[in-house]
């Protein structure tokens, strides 16, 4: 569902799909482009990206199913460059809460 009519956008390293609920639970789906070929390299992917939105969890706006698909050139960016883009596209939707 969050693919078919959920609003996309991507940058160098990530791409984020954002689908607004009708409730307000906040829900994260985590994937990896097929090009990934080895299993250490898409596990690892995953991890860096379950730390960085479980760090971020609180800055999101609720009420959105958000799937965040790793693109080939992930898998070779440190964590702080991907933890740049995470938060680069929640701004870009507009679903980053403002910094107090």
């Amino acid at each position: 569902m969050v693919y078919n009519r959920g609003k996309s956008l991507s940058d160098y390293n990530l791409v984020l799909f954002v689908r607004k609920r009708r409730d307000k639970k906040l829900r994260f789906g985590i994937t990896t482009a097929k090009k990934m070929k080895r299993a250490v390299d898409r596990n690892r992917f995953r991890r860096r990206i379950k730390e960085i939105v479980r760090k971020n969890f609180d800055s999101v706006e609720t009420g959105y199913d958000i799937v965040i698909m790793g693109r080939l050139n992930g898998k070779d960016a440190d964590f702080w460059k991907l933890e740049k883009s995470y938060i680069r596209l929640l701004k870009k939707s507009k679903i980053w809460k403002k910094e107090k």
